[in-house]
């Protein structure tokens, strides 16, 4: 498989259950029905919907031998600002607690909570005054405005704007997130993650592997750019703009995000883009690959890593090298078979045939976009020696944007790395992308 498909397993593994799907929505249709035909509730309650993440279709499935899901259901009421916030969020307890199905209710700061059997449902009472909505605070008894369905209809606007690609994105980086955040510490999260991606999401790019790498890049550049001011950023709320969502998180908490994001784009720099490093980021649930497999039976006659990295012809590089700061060199490589068709492989994938086109495109930091690319080419194996062409030089790019194109003609396993050139000095350069051609 490429390493698109492998993206796409993974978001497929990391989906909600439609069996979880169908309890949510069971969960919220049975409390509908009990507030509507509650005695005197009925006629406070204006109407109910899902919200948070199970309405916005960027859930993701919970934690492994963790059973509960967390919900989020909306009552809309007709509680206004001049009442007491506080009672609307008691009212709700009571009315609940009145029923078998919800003797767990119990008070939160801004709903209630119903532990069910395998659902953590968070019922918010909403204020309503004309088209505008306000949640209430049990501590302080205020209202503060606020517009959950405005909310789920920026995310399906987005989404379609960005042709179905960013709510998968979305549900990559809260997995993501899951997996390393700092127990000690708060990442954003929710509409506040969703609105980080949204502000910093790559344009131009259909492929998962190259939105993640820009997405991982812009939000640590946008962020720390801020940062160094020594102020939590400010994230505008899509639908109510005065209202800043980062206002909870502190500094230290942005910064170990940004430390988090630095740490996954090491990961890319010095091992590049493949499975190994996209499991180190988004953890073991990202498929491992096959590229053993696919070269097992070329064994014997192909060159390992190690052999191929060590070949007396591969010239050393005439830019001495000056260390940056953290950025993000990555070379993808889109193959055209013989039949025509197109695939984007991984850096020692699926074992390919002679005769194939191959586009080398460079993934690179918004602050290298100017440099000059230069390109190692070299190949191994007994064909390109019996041809008298081993290569090992460097060559300039020939297509646009800094890339290379190359064919395939003898078997091996060969290899490029871009490098970036300023001043006569190599700024940064990816890691060797390896191909296998029998």
């Amino acid at each position: 498989m490429s390493l698109q498909d492998d993206f796409r397993a993974f978001l497929h593994d990391i989906e909600p259950k439609k069996s979880t799907v169908d309890e949510i929505a069971s969960a919220h249709k049975t409390l509908r029905v009990y507030l509507e035909g509650h005695e005197y509730y009925s006629q406070r309650c204006i109407a109910t919907y899902l919200s948070g993440s199970y309405a916005k279709h960027t859930a993701i499935r919970p934690v492994k031998d963790e059973d509960h899901r967390d919900v989020d259901i909306v009552v809309e009421t007709d509680y206004s600002t001049s009442d007491n916030s506080a009672d609307s969020i008691i009212e709700l307890r009571d009315v609940l607690y009145e029923s078998d199905k919800y003797k767990s209710v119990r008070l939160q700061t801004h709903s209630v909570g119903i532990a069910l059997s395998k659902l953590d449902i968070d019922v918010v009472p909403l204020a309503s005054e004309g088209e505008r909505r306000f949640i209430g605070n049990l501590d302080d008894a205020s209202w503060r405005e606020t517009n959950p369905k405005g909310h789920i209809e920026w995310s399906s606007q987005t989404n379609a704007r960005h042709d179905g690609l960013y709510v998968p994105v979305v549900k990559m980086m809260k997995w993501w997130r899951r997996e390393h955040c700092p127990k000690m510490r708060r990442w954003p999260k929710g509409i506040t993650l969703e609105k980080i991606i949204a502000d910093c999401f790559p344009e131009d790019s259909s492929a998962y592997e190259e939105l993640m790498i820009g997405l991982l890049e812009i939000i640590h550049d946008s962020l720390s750019e801020e940062l160094e001011t020594g102020v939590v950023p400010v994230i505008a709320d899509p639908v109510l703009p005065t209202n800043n969502l980062a206002e909870s998180y502190t500094l230290e908490d942005f910064r170990s995000f940004i430390g988090g994001l630095e740490e996954a784009l090491y990961v890319l720099q010095e091992e590049g883009s493949n499975n190994d490093s996209w499991r180190k980021i988004l953890g073991n649930r990202f498929p491992s690959g096959n590229s053993n497999a696919s070269y097992k039976a070329l064994a014997k006659s192909v060159y390992t890593v190690e052999q191929a990295l060590c070949v007396p012809h591969r010239k050393s590089s005439p830019w001495p090298f000056t260390k940056r700061r953290p950025g993000v060199v990555v070379v993808v490589a889109d193959v055209t078979f013989e039949d025509g068709h197109v695939e984007t492989i991984s850096s020692n994938g699926r074992v390919i045939p002679k005769g194939c086109q191959i586009d080398y495109r460079v993934i690179r930091s918004k602050g290298l976009q100017s440099l000059t690319a230069k390109w190692l080419v070299v190949n191994t194996g007994e064909e390109a020696y019996a041809a008298g062409c081993p290569r090992g030089e460097f060559e300039n790019s020939n297509l646009a944007g800094g890339g290379r194109h190359e064919s395939t003609a003898y078997a091996g396993r060969h290899y490029v790395q871009c490098l970036l050139i300023k001043g006569g000095r190599c700024v940064a350069r990816s890691k060797e992308f390896f191909i296998i051609v029998q």
